[in-house]
């Protein structure tokens, strides 16, 4: 893990840890995830009665949660799917350096993202966007989880990208 590095700058090993408080929010939408799926299957087999808005919870609320929360930690372990086929044949330190411009692309592209996410996240507020079930589920506030997601990913490509480039000066 990045944050390991004591001599990392603060700010990078803030963002990792951000990182990490992400991902065991995303942990903790799993859990929740499970409970609302089990806490159904039970009501909808033993009493007959689904708990309702179930799909809408599942869908709108830990789905979320569970992926954009989880994919700054995911950047931060180096475990995003990454094709290398043609940075392998590069020496050393041209490949952190174009792993770095990419990051820092990524970054850039992300925050235009999450600006747009936290647009469509106001609107929703302010219309108090919910579900056409019955009973509607309230997902407007699961919109600012996304924008939370994106700027955290950001983040983190922020810092892969310092790292990337301090790879590359020292290579």
């Amino acid at each position: 893990m990045s944050d390991a590095d004591p001599f990392s700058p603060w700010p990078l090993r803030l963002i990792d840890r951000l990182s990490a408080l992400f991902a065991i929010l995303a942990a903790g939408a799993l859990v929740l995830l499970v409970c609302t799926v089990t806490i159904d299957v039970a009501g909808r087999s033993l009493f007959h009665r689904p708990l309702p808005g179930a799909l809408e919870i599942t869908a709108h609320w830990w789905m979320p949660m569970l992926t954009l929360l989880a994919m700054g930690f995911a950047e931060r372990a180096g475990e995003q799917i990454r094709v290398t086929l043609l940075l392998d044949a590069l020496p050393a330190r041209m490949r952190h350096g174009v792993e770095a411009a990419f990051a820092l692309a990524s970054a850039a592209l992300l925050a235009l993202l999450a600006w747009y996410t936290l647009q469509e996240a106001l609107h929703g507020a302010a219309l108090g966007r919910t579900t056409a079930s019955r009973p509607p589920v309230a997902i407007w506030p699961f919109a600012f989880v996304a924008v939370g997601g994106l700027v955290m990913l950001a983040l983190q490509c922020l810092a892969s990208a310092w790292r990337g480039f301090a790879r590359m000066v020292r290579a």
